[in-house]
């Protein structure tokens, strides 16, 4: 089991990393990814060969020392951090049925702070348990395209050893 979890984060780290690089490549949002085990999706408007040269460019780059790469601020664990700090100040001000209007000022002020934490404990999160810069033996096996429609889905296998 150990195993298992290690592998999802360290494909999770090469997921976030080759969006950052198709990224920089000029793809456009939507675009997003999922990880597994034995690799990772990558979807959004993209054609095969960008999502294969962009996956072994992030794989280069982690392989470099480029850990950073492998936090995302897009990452579900930073907006489910948001969504869980939002929904806990909310819970905290508006607790009492009485004067809810009047604590509306300090309930939006609540919210500002949880959006501006959020981030630097997501990425905390991150690093900590579900991500995992650790390339050293990660091997991108195949780029195959599974799906064509809105947007394509792109599946990246990956080996380690």
């Amino acid at each position: 089991m150990r195993t298992l979890l290690k592998e999802i984060r360290r494909n999770h780290a090469l997921e976030h990393a080759t969006v950052a690089v198709l990224l920089e490549r000029g793809a456009r949002p939507p675009l997003g990814g999922y990880s597994t085990p034995s690799g990772f999706i990558i979807f959004g408007r993209l054609e095969r060969e960008m999502v294969e040269e962009s996956a072994l460019e992030a794989l280069a780059r982690l392989s470099a020392g480029r850990a950073e790469l492998a936090i995302s601020p897009f990452c579900g664990t930073t907006i489910l951090t948001r969504a869980v700090l939002s929904g806990l100040v909310t819970s905290l001000v508006m607790a009492r049925k009485r004067g809810r209007i009047r604590r509306i000022p300090l309930l939006a002020a609540g919210l500002v702070g949880a959006a501006l934490v959020s981030r630097p404990i997501g990425d905390a999160l991150q690093r900590l348990y579900t991500t995992l810069s650790e390339p050293a033996g990660q091997r991108i096996v195949d780029v195959r395209r599974v799906w064509a429609g809105p947007f394509t889905i792109h599946w990246v296998r990956v080996s380690f050893g």
